[in-house]
């Protein structure tokens, strides 16, 4: 169990440096800015795409991942959505972003860095078509059904064709779909052009968990975090749960198990507090939700990666 913490004790170090940095305000919002700007549009769309451009189509095509996937995303938002609702307020709209808080995984910023670096490089690959659905069908979805119970008005930034777009548009579902298609279509990517992505690529770790750690300053904290208990409960220990069994009740490859389940079990995406603050649902829960996986992710993980180690 030490190796484990001190394998991923850097990662959350960084975090940590990040907060740091940006409580001192050592870095401005504008240097933040295009540090992320960095990650989401060069760096971490490197890494998706040379992994995805070198490896089997076949391999990438995996219906029953991906079907297990969805099923257990549909399994948690219904789980954790009706405990929500029937604990807390009883409003629709409550259960519908207790349910995306406890599906909608940081796998962009922590999981495919955190686990290629700590696991392997190839755990970019099903974290990547995670990553597709969770902003393709799930952040969409989640919308829709927030505009429906809010009655917000139409031309809200977040309403679901313009989440959809905004998802499709996104660098890192770009490059996935130019290296699927790469892959589909077996155009061999030149060594100097994979290398040369790999170096891009490998700054997509330490600054993305830099940035995690400065996105986390100034973020509003409930007074009542019950709500965001429950987020985190769901978040960090039944969801990879669910995404474990599963995955392999649905016979998926037992390495690829492993790398969904220690996805699953990352913290909640940063976006949920865009969302519940647009849609004025549960702004505060949201955040603290955020923070606190985050957190309490640093334990965790490790213990979850140590139980797969054998």
């Amino acid at each position: 169990m030490f190796d484990i913490l001190i394998k991923v004790s850097p990662f959350f170090g960084l975090v940590a440096l990040g907060y740091l940095v940006k409580h001192k305000e050592i870095i401005s919002a504008t240097g933040q800015l295009y540090l992320t700007r960095f990650i989401m549009y060069v760096s971490l769309p490197a890494v998706l795409l040379e992994k995805l451009a070198t490896t089997a189509f076949e391999m990438l095509l995996d219906v029953t991942f991906l079907g297990a996937y969805s099923l257990s995303l549909l399994a948690l938002l219904m789980l954790s959505g009706t405990i929500g609702f029937l604990a807390f307020e009883r409003k629709a709209s409550h259960g519908i972003m207790i349910g995306l808080s406890s599906a909608y995984a940081n796998i962009g910023f922590l999981g495919i860095p955190v686990l290629a670096l700590s696991i392997g490089e190839w755990t970019s690959i099903p974290l990547a078509l995670m990553l597709t659905i969770d902003l393709v069908i799930l952040l969409p979805l989640a919308s829709f059904l927030l505009q429906l119970t809010t009655m917000q008005n139409v031309d809200n930034a977040h309403t679901p064709l313009k989440t959809l777009k905004r998802s499709l548009l996104n660098p890192l579902i770009v490059s996935i779909v130019v290296g699927l298609c790469l892959s589909a279509l077996r155009i061999k990517v030149e060594e100097p052009i994979t290398e040369g992505l790999k170096f891009i690529g490998s700054a997509a770790g330490p600054c993305a968990m830099f940035i995690v750690g400065t996105s986390l300053v100034g973020r509003k904290i409930s007074a009542k975090p019950y709500e965001a208990g429950l987020i985190s409960l769901f978040k960090l220990c039944i969801a990879p749960f669910i995404v474990f069994v599963v995955m392999t009740s649905f016979n998926v490859s037992p390495t690829w198990v492993m790398a969904a389940t220690l996805g699953a079990a990352m913290p909640c995406a940063a976006v949920l507090g865009m969302v519940a603050e647009e849609y004025k649902v549960m702004p505060f829960q949201a955040s603290t939700a955020v923070v606190l996986t985050t957190l309490c992710a640093a334990g965790t993980l490790p213990l979850l990666i140590r139980y797969f180690s054998g």
